[in-house]
């Protein structure tokens, strides 16, 4: 079995909000060194919300999903905060 090959330099996070509801999706790498797509919503009022986790085929599928997931909130009316480090918790 080869040990995974990790590169945090790479991850990446986004956050969006619209009103009282918040979105987040992360692009890491799992235990096994596969690359993932995090996803967060919730609204903050209510606490209400769901997670979803997609494990991608390589780092370049998980940057397309991204931009797939930015181009869907910009459509929603959200607005994008600062993307944050690699060490910022998701959500």
């Amino acid at each position: 079995m080869t040990e995974p090959n990790y590169d945090p330099d790479q991850w990446q996070e986004l956050f969006w909000q619209r009103g009282d509801r918040i979105y987040a999706c992360a692009l890491r790498q799992n235990l096994f060194g596969e690359w993932v797509l995090l996803r967060k919503w919730s609204g903050r009022r209510t606490g209400k919300g769901g997670q979803r986790e997609t494990v991608c085929a390589d780092f370049e599928d998980g940057q397309r999903l991204m931009q797939n997931i930015l181009k869907r909130r910009r459509y929603r009316g959200y607005e994008l905060d600062a993307p944050s480090g690699p060490d910022a918790p998701l959500c």
